[in-house]
Order: structure tokens, then C-alpha cells, then sequence
């Protein structure tokens, strides 16, 4: 049959007992309970565990249960195939049902990974895998035959279950792909575990991901035509023009347009400016980790201004409110910056007007991507008349000065305090993941996107003992 699939569960429970063995088992069982002679043969048993046949007779199937000790013969991969008129849905859990410990069913599932201010959510596919500990740090992991987890058209994750019922969470394609590299048993790091860590990863890579790609034409075709707005000194693009684009995919167009325009006139500041950001949650913060032209925007400020006084501010507002995993990815985003050379600080009293802004006395360029009237307006030459515009700088510049005077792990760890992410356990999972990377956890599909970014902060963080 066509759409037979092997019974991994009964071939599982049979474990190193030779099939002969198991049929003699099972018909002096059936022998024992009916008084009855029923001949079951090794080649019985290999129809059952090819897919051959899904529903054996009642007796045999109790005889089954008993024999290998399991409650019912759903447990043993026996399914009635009558009874089935569509293929069964696979039960769904959440993403974040893993950390409290709800794990997916032996079969696959479908796994909802949870949406945000400005992400839809996504549905994927769990496998389950069971796996034993070898040794300390590393799991080993029969994945079996599924050519499900490399379909172009599915996004999957594979979750490996010890026997100590701990879960760790990997990628479904890239684990195919490495299967297919090496065959039988393979060595998957604890450092993939799940928590708040790895969750929080899987979340913004993969709702990143797909809103990117589901957009991907669409925004080739603004970006071309959104060239003849490249040598204006001001620009004000309507929203009418890319209303089709999802959340994510406005805001990155936006943010694409405006670090163009603040890398082009950089040589009209004399002096050293200061990066004033507007992000306001851990999904905001996202895109300094994942999208690829604003790690280059970083690689390319700081080497302009390499001694500049880098004071960048992450506005804690709504911060609080957010789950850990979120707020786990703006601590991320401050290591990221950090590992640059811009001092980063959690500030709650000001909201600035723009988005992103250069500051350099009373003269600045802008670019805003985040608030306005359209998709971006930039400007090259804008004149500061009142402090008070820029949210009292003055008053707040002592307050940078004592964030500046301390070290890059003093004010990370400030900033993991004020977000309540324990610094002791960040820093020593970010120690386990920097010799992994995260690519085996989640890893993007777009080209717009990479996790340079992530696996940087990470590293960062790693580091940050010498510091």
C-alpha cells in the first residue's frame, strides 16, 4: 500500500526479543487466557511492525498488551483502519507547554508556536524522539526513517525525550539533513534542552521567518521601487503603498530604507554621535538578532566611529509584562550591541519621537520606522531648538555617564536584574549554547534574515566571566 508507514512503536517495544520469540510469547498468552490454540508466527509479527496489517484480531492484541506490557494497543501503534475515514489530526500542544513539561505524544503533533504585538503565531510540526544520556551533557537519538522532516513544504521541530522525561528541541530540516550525512545513532547536545532560552529562540526566528517568506516577492518588487527615494535628503513613503505587507514585513521594509539612508550620511557628522533606538519589547528587539542588513548597520556605525561614545538605550516600559523568553531576547539584543561597543542601558522615562536617531549636538540625522505618518521618513538635517525634545538629555546625561564608567558585565547584569532574568543561569546556558550556535534550534529560511546576531550575543555572553 502506498501510504503504509512502519509501526516504530511495536517494533520499539519489542526491543533486542527476536520476532520467532515474541510470537511463541504471544500465542502461549492467548493459550493461557482463551485455552485456545492460535498459531501466531515471526512473520506475523513482521507484518504488524512493517504496516502491513494495523488491527489484530482482539485476542491477539490483548495478548500483545500483556506480553509487552503496555495499556492498550494504541500504545503498540495498532490503529483500526476501517474506523479511520480521514487521517486522525495529530494532537496540538503550544510551544510553551514544552517548558512546563507537557510533552508531545509518541506520534507527531502539532506544535503552536505563540504570536505577539506584531507576530501572527505559526503551527508546526512536532516528532517526537526517545533518547538515552550517554554521559554528561550529550544525548543519543535513533530518529528511524522519516523523510517528513525535510519536506520543502513543512516547517518541523524534533523533540528528544530521555529517559528522565527532560526534553531538548532541534530543528526538524537541518536534523534530517545531518541524518542523512551519517546514518544510525546520533549525538544531540543538551545544550538544545528546552527553556525559556531555546523557546524564546524558536519563537522569534520562526514567526520572523515565515511572515519574511510569505512576503518575500512582494518586498523584492518595494525595494526596487523604493530606490528613487535613496539620494533624497527627506522622504515620506505612504503606507497605501505596502498596506498588503504583514507587520513584520512593513517594519522590516522600513527599517531597510532608513539604516541605508543614516550609513549614507554619516559623513556629515564632525564629531562622535550617540544611537538612540526606539524598542520596547524583547519582539521589537528581534530584529537587531535576526535581520541581516541591521547586523551590518552595527558593523559599519562602529567602524566608522570606533571611539564614539555608543549610549544606547532599551526603554523597559511593557517589559515587565512580557513573558521570560521575551524578555531573555532583549537581554540578548543589549549583549549584541554590547559586543560592539555601544553601551546599553534599560531607561523607563522617555519615549523619544523618532525611531532611530544620531545624535550629535544640536544637529542630527533621523530615520523612523517605527511611528510617523508612513512607512519611513528620514532626514538628514534636523535642528534639536529644545532639549526637552530629546527627553532631557542634559538631565540624563550624569545617569550615562555612571552607566558608561561600568563594566560591560556590570551593566548586562543591571539589565538582566531589572528584566528578572537570573544572570547566573543565562550566562551558563549561553556558555553551553555558544559552542553549538543556534542554527540546530531554529534556523532561517529568508535571505533577509541570519543569526550572526544571535549567535554573537550569545558568544558575547559566554565571555563575559573575563570581562
Amino acid at each position: 500500500m502506498a501510504d503504509r508507514e512502519p509501526n516504530r512503536l511495536l517494533r520499539k517495544a519489542r526491543g533486542s526479543m527476536t520476532q520467532r520469540r515474541l510470537a511463541d510469547l504471544v500465542s502461549a498468552e492467548i493459550y493461557n487466557a482463551t485455552g485456545k490454540e492460535s498459531v501466531i508466527t515471526a512473520k506475523s509479527i513482521s507484518d504488524w511492525e512493517c504496516g502491513l496489517y494495523t488491527w489484530p484480531p482482539a485476542h491477539v492484541r490483548q495478548a500483545l498488551c500483556r506480553v509487552l506490557q503496555k495499556p492498550g494497543p494504541a500504545d503498540l501503534g495498532f490503529f483500526n483502519r476501517r474506523r479511520v475515514s480521514a487521517p486522525r489530526a495529530p494532537d496540538a500542544i503550544s510551544l510553551l507547554d514544552l517548558i512546563a513539561g507537557q510533552l508531545p505524544s509518541a506520534r507527531s503533533s502539532i506544535m503552536r508556536i505563540p504570536d505577539g504585538r506584531s507576530f501572527s503565531g505559526v503551527d508546526v510540526e512536532a516528532h517526537r524522539c526517545e533518547a538515552v544520556s550517554p554521559g554528561e551533557g550529550w544525548l543519543m537519538v535513533d530518529p528511524g526513517p522519516d523523510a517528513a522532516l525535510n519536506r520543502p513544504d513543512r516547517r518541523t521541530f524534533v523533540v528528544v525525550v530521555d529517559d528522565k522525561q527532560q526534553s531538548c528541541i532541534l530543528d526538524g530540516r537541518r536534523f534530517a539533513n545531518r541524518v542523512g550525512r551519517r546514518t544510525g545513532v546520533q549525538p544531540v547536545s543538551s545544550a538544545t534542552s528546552v527553556d525559556d532560552l531555546t523557546v524564546g529562540i524558536i519563537w522569534a526566528v520562526t514567526n520572523t521567518d515565515v511572515a519574511l517568506l510569505a512576503d518575500d516577492g512582494q518586498l523584492a518588487t518595494l525595494q526596487a521601487g523604493l530606490a528613487q527615494h535613496d539620494r533624497r535628503c527627506w522622504s515620506d513613503t505612504p503606507l497605501t503603498d505596502v498596506s498588503t505587507l504583514s507587520p513584520v514585513a512593513s517594519q522590516w521594509l522600513g527599517s531597510w530604507l532608513c539604516t541605508r539612508h543614516i550609513t549614507r550620511n554619516l559623513e556629515r557628522l564632525s564629531g562622535q554621535p550617540y544611537l538612540w533606538p526606539r524598542e520596547r519589547s524583547g519582539e521589537d528587539a528581534t530584529s537587531w538578532l535576526l535581520w541581516r542588513h541591521r547586523f551590518e548597520y552595527l558593523r559599519h556605525t562602529t567602524r566608522w566611529f570606533p571611539r564614539m561614545r555608543r549610549d544606547f538605550y532599551l526603554p523597559e516600559a511593557d517589559a515587565a509584562d512580557s513573558p521570560k523568553y521575551e524578555r531573555v531576547l532583549l537581554l540578548l539584543a543589549a549583549a549584541l550591541l554590547e559586543s560592539f561597543g555601544i553601551v546599553a542601558a534599560l531607561s523607563s522615562e522617555c519615549e523619544p519621537a523618532w525611531g532611530e536617531r544620531f545624535v550629535l549636538g544640536e544637529e542630527s540625522i533621523v530615520a523612523n520606522w517605527l511611528g510617523g505618518s508612513g512607512l519611513c521618513c528620514v532626514d538628514a538635517d534636523v535642528s534639536l531648538s529644545s532639549r526637552a525634545a530629546v527627553c532631557h538629555v542634559d538631565e540624563q546625561a550624569r545617569e550615562l555617564m555612571s552607566v558608561t564608567e561600568q563594566s560591560s558585565k556590570r551593566r548586562l547584569e543591571a539589565i538582566a536584574n531589572r528584566l528578572d532574568v537570573p544572570w547566573p543561569w543565562f550566562q551558563r546556558r549561553c556558555a553551553e549554547l555558544a559552542h553549538e550556535g543556534v542554527d540546530d534550534i531554529a534556523h532561517p529560511r529568508s535571505r533577509f534574515l541570519s543569526t550572526r546576531g544571535l549567535n554573537a550575543a550569545i558568544r558575547y555572553i559566554a565571555r563575559a566571566k573575563g570581562f
